[in-house]
């Protein structure tokens, strides 16, 4: 059947139906269409739709009739209620419905339309990809039912899920069957849209650039579709509707009636729903569902939208240009802590041809870096004598001070350091203890400085120079060791010309941690969900392999269940990433969080989470190790 002689019904033409309906208009295709708001029923018309003042009159003689309305109630009322759709269908006509309801509806949806004895069939299709891939036919639709059913709708389907952008998966050959991908989708999504508003609002409260920030994590662990989708709405929002905040709240109650039904816990999921309960109790109804950050606003948060244009306000969430002042080959760098990352740290420096001591309380890792060809000491207080630069990757910020002041205040390297020197802290710690350290050394009167200077990327890019870096302090010091970090975080490996890791984030010090923090609640959020709806997706019968393939390329696509789902299928020997690195820095967050009045309650569930790994005695093992928290209810991920 063609376009030109496949007739097509439209219910519902909200902010998706609008877009796809009309896409369908401009790929040539008839469609007859009505909805209960008349602007926009006009506006499709205005396209090129027929328009029709009641669903049966838009339903009558069509092949295929498309039903993007809101809930099941809705989907109901069309069809058998007052709408009266299922009576004027003609026979052999097929009804693809849109909207994100039950998986169970749709059962009964289609025992009902057998009834009828016309042989209409009935296409379980829910879609994702927002309101702009609607409007140019490049959806992702998860598609079950009858074979006959799918057949007879498969150019329509096609043309809404154009490649490369777009992609159907027909995932089964009963109705339902797709609702359930659907229903894990957005698992995922919710999750990540409500993470979104509460990470921008902790970086707005702690006087960061909103905007840098997401700049920053949209190419580091921390991203995820929604992230990239969600976030400019905060910030510069052009006053076009796009998806609604009731949907994913009615969406995120899908999932969580799902989960009460089956008993089965879901914390990330259990949060996520209150969270927009509370953003529409507050009044945010008529909001985009990424404008969700106005929630934290309503606590007292500071206002995210910004006030200049996109391009003016680009220019304002510029990165520091920091060129070096000293030349590499000059500077001895003292190398503090030589464990999982240290180690290839002091490595990666000592082959780019700087002179690196490595000191570390741990015989085992100094013999390591001895026999890599690296200097080591067992004499910090001498070896800090003559060098240029400290470079500390140990866990906590106390070692950082015990090293530096010992015991008693006063024993440490910092009073034998020469005078100009710079700490570089590649540890993870807060801005707090930063700021506390900084106020330590000047007391000596050295001028020894700190630059703030988390790394992400563990150990393996660490041995390939290709950290992520999130620096910050004097731009005096930042220049200084400009040529340490960029050997560190820039490989000539990589295949993207165009590829930054070395972040300079202005502001001073203790901004660095903020960002890498930032980075961190975020990955920590979306490796928990991941694990929670892949977890899900098992108990409730799912393919695990097919559920993973379906969602990583969409809307509920995270860095962290693209890296750490296939570790939860085949978990590695040995941690590339242990349990406790992300313990350490969801508690570090938290506890800052606190001190600026910003409430993360996905973080706080995510911890629960990750806290509870811990105590299975999981602190040591690979994080994804997340995965296995439902196994005491017979739910393995493995393959």
């Amino acid at each position: 059947m063609s376009k030109q002689t496949t007739k097509v019904g439209w219910i519902g033409l909200g902010a998706m139906g609008s877009g796809m309906a009309s896409s369908l208009v401009s790929q040539g295709y008839q469609v007859k269409a009505y909805d209960v708001w008349k602007p926009s029923l006009e506006a499709v018309v205005s396209k090129g739709a027929e328009g029709y003042d009641t669903p049966a009159k838009a339903a009558e003689g069509v092949d295929v009739l498309g039903l993007m309305v809101v809930n099941a109630a809705q989907v109901e009322d069309v069809l058998f209620g007052s709408g009266k759709v299922a009576d004027v269908l003609q026979q052999d006509a097929v009804i693809i419905c849109f909207s994100t309801v039950p998986p169970s509806f749709l059962v009964t949806i289609a025992q009902r339309l057998d009834a009828l004895g016309k042989n209409i069939g009935l296409c379980d299709c829910p879609v994702s990809g927002g309101s702009t891939r609607a409007s140019t036919g490049e959806l992702a639709i998860m598609s079950s039912g009858t074979p006959s059913s799918i057949q007879r709708a498969t150019p329509v389907l096609g043309a809404l899920t154009k490649p490369p952008v777009g992609a159907l998966s027909v995932v089964g050959d009963k109705v339902g069957t797709a609702s359930d991908y659907k229903l894990i989708n957005q698992v995922f999504c919710a999750v990540q849209i409500a993470s979104q508003g509460e990470v921008i609002s902790l970086a707005k409260n702690w006087g960061l650039n909103v905007r840098l920030v997401y700049n920053v994590v949209r190419g580091a662990s921390g991203d995820s579709f929604m992230f990239g989708h969600r976030v400019p709405w905060s910030l510069n929002h052009d006053g076009i509707p796009k998806s609604a905040m009731t949907i994913i709240s009615k969406d995120i109650g899908i999932v969580m009636d799902e989960s009460r039904l089956l008993n089965f816990p879901a914390p990330l999921c259990s949060v996520t729903e209150q969270v927009f309960t509370a953003g529409l109790g507050a009044g945010l109804a008529r909001e985009d569902d990424g404008c969700i950050s106005k929630l934290w606003e309503r606590f007292g948060g500071k206002p995210i939208a910004e006030q200049g244009t996109v391009e003016e306000e680009e220019l304002k969430a510029k990165e520091l240009e920091i060129t070096s002042s000293t030349n590499l080959k000059d500077k001895k760098v003292l190398v503090v802590g030589l464990g999982a990352i240290g180690l290839p740290i002091a490595q990666t420096l000592h082959t780019s041809g700087v002179e690196v001591v490595g000191y570390d309380v741990n015989m085992e890792n100094l013999d390591k870096f001895t026999k890599s060809g690296g200097n080591v000491t067992s004499d910090v207080l001498k070896a800090s004598e003559d060098v240029g630069a400290v470079l500390f990757i140990t866990n906590t910020a106390k070692q950082i001070e015990g090293v530096l002041f010992g015991s008693d205040g006063r024993s440490g390297i910092a009073s034998t350091l020469p005078n100009d020197s710079t700490i570089i802290v590649c540890s993870t710690i807060s801005p707090t203890e930063a700021a506390n350290l900084q106020t330590l050394l000047d007391k000596l009167s050295k001028n020894i400085q700190i630059v703030d200077a988390p790394v992400s990327g563990g150990p393996s890019r660490a041995s390939q120079g290709d950290l992520s870096i999130f620096a910050s302090g004097p731009t005096e010091a930042l220049e200084r060791v400009h040529p340490i970090l960029s050997n560190l975080s820039s490989s000539s490996t990589s295949s993207d010309s165009n590829k930054k890791n070395l972040h300079y984030i202005p502001g001073g010090l203790g901004n660095g941690s903020k960002v890498k923090l930032i980075n961190n609640l975020l990955a920590s959020i979306h490796l928990a969900v991941a694990a929670e709806g892949m977890a899900f997706a098992k108990y409730k019968g799912m393919d695990t392999e097919k559920v993973f393939e379906v969602v990583r390329g969409g809307a509920a696509y995270s860095y962290m269940m693209v890296d750490r789902v296939p570790r939860m299928f085949n978990p590695p020997s040995s941690p590339h990433s242990a349990t406790t690195t992300l313990v350490k820095d969801l508690t570090l967050v938290i506890n800052e969080a606190k001190k600026v009045n910003t409430p993360l309650f996905l973080g706080q569930a995510a911890m629960q989470q990750f806290s509870k790994a811990v105590s299975r005695g999981w602190g040591g093992e690979d994080d994804s190790c997340l995965g296995r928290l439902w196994e005491d209810m017979g739910v393995s991920l493995k393959l």
